[in-house]
């Protein structure tokens, strides 16, 4: 059961490791993102913010919706977390379970013209279309950083 996406371009760091997962509690988290799993320091860190006791697994996003939809994890809690919007839409349209929650988180700034959101999260024109679909799928999507910060329905930002 997949108690949250998030939606991080950092995926897995610190902040969202101790924040999320104390809060959440999940049995496991699942890092989904194909561009990971080719790039050797991105994933040693994402290892070195894992919490201990809390298992892990680092999929592209084919394999992570494979995970998510095998029955051996169906009564896990699962932590997911995907690098965009366009993978959290994939993931979403291509899982056999319905997930109630999906959490904005840090997207940064990194293309020009990116439309500020809150603090920390900017989203590109297609990111909002991306997110209109995921809203008509889901029966939240949240925008905040750390579980702290006020809880904002991204359907009053965009």
């Amino acid at each position: 059961m997949v108690v949250i996406l998030r939606v991080d371009d950092r995926l897995l760091h610190g902040q969202v490791a101790f924040s999320w997962l104390n809060l959440l509690g999940p049995d496991a988290i699942v890092i989904a993102n194909d561009e990971v799993m080719t790039n050797e320091i991105q994933k040693t860190a994402i290892k070195m913010a894992k919490p201990t006791g809390v298992k892990m697994s680092i999929r592209s996003l084919k394999g992570g919706i494979d995970l998510i939809n095998d029955e051996r994890v169906r009564d896990l809690k699962l932590f997911v977390v995907v690098k965009t919007t366009e993978d959290a839409l994939a993931l979403i349209n291509s899982i056999h379970e319905h997930i109630s929650l999906v959490n904005i988180g840090g997207l940064s700034n990194r293309t020009k013209g990116n439309n500020k959101i809150v603090k920390g999260v900017y989203l590109s024109d297609q990111d909002i279309i991306n997110v209109k679909e995921i809203m008509k799928k889901v029966d939240k999507v949240d925008v905040r950083i750390v579980p702290t910060d006020p809880n904002k329905n991204i359907a009053t930002l965009i």
